[in-house]
This record gives C-alpha cells, sequence and structure tokens, in this order.
C-alpha cells in the first residue's frame, strides 16, 4: 500500500477511535458525576469505590474496543496471518510498547504508526476523565459524617 493511503487509512481508523473514545467518555460522564453529586458522603466508601470502578471500567472497555478495531484492521489488510497474532501486535503499538519481535511489512509501517499515535491521544482522553471523576470525588471523600 502507498504512503498516502496508508496516512489515509490510519487517519481514518484513528478518527474512528478517537470518536469511539469520546462517545464513551461523553455517555459515562454525566451518569457518573450526576452520581457522584447525589451520594456525597452519605454514599460511604464502598459506593465511592464503585463509582471509581466504573469510571475505570468504561476507559477499560474503551481502550479494548480500539484494540479489537486495530486488530481487525491489521487482519483484514492482510497484515498477520491470525487474529491472535494481529491483537497482540495491536496491543503492543497502541500501547506504544513496540517490543519489535513482530512488525509490519514496508507496505504498512506508516499505517500501524497510527495505532501507536491513536492510543496517545486516547489515553490522554482516558486520564483527563478520570481526573475529572478523581477531582470531583475529593471534596467528598475529604469531608466527614
Amino acid at each position: 500500500m502507498g504512503m498516502w493511503a496508508q496516512i489515509a487509512l490510519g487517519t481514518g481508523l484513528l478518527c474512528l477511535c478517537a470518536g469511539l473514545q469520546i462517545w464513551i467518555v461523553a455517555r459515562t460522564a454525566p451518569r457518573l458525576l450526576g452520581a457522584i453529586a447525589r451520594i456525597g458522603v452519605r454514599g460511604g466508601p464502598l459506593r465511592l469505590f464503585g463509582l471509581i470502578c466504573a469510571a475505570f471500567g468504561a476507559m477499560v472497555m474503551a481502550h479494548t474496543l480500539q484494540i479489537w478495531l486495530w486488530a481487525a484492521s491489521f487482519r483484514q489488510l492482510g497484515a498477520f496471518e491470525t487474529l491472535p497474532e494481529a491483537f497482540y501486535f495491536a496491543v503492543v503499538s497502541y500501547t506504544t510498547l513496540g517490543y519489535g519481535d513482530i512488525t509490519l511489512g514496508e507496505g504498512l509501517r506508516i499505517y500501524g504508526a497510527f495505532a501507536a499515535i491513536t492510543g496517545l491521544l486516547t489515553f490522554g482522553v482516558s486520564t483527563a476523565f478520570l481526573l475529572a471523576v478523581l477531582t470531583r470525588l475529593h471534596p467528598v471523600l475529604g469531608e466527614e459524617p
């Protein structure tokens, strides 16, 4: 695949993944922040723990879905013979670990780099979201009953 095709496809999948991440945050944030405002100190540590787990779980789900999208695209483009191999490469690329034990052929290297860019950008969104949730919880956690 040519350079411009790789850039176009990589940009397209990056935008799809970023949209998915933002959609999950947009659907999760109002519910979580509303629940935080409602429970206040009456919620107790178990409910607060549940809210933090819900926020974290939503982000894990978002990243897992994106990794599956990248894995499916690598498999569809013929970069790997098996889905487990494509998934492994997608995880390693998306998280920017880049072990180097499996590499893409010359015709997909630029495309593959977009998986790392996607991970960098969407992990930033997740970090901001989780920080917002924890910031909202800070006054609740600091209050005495």
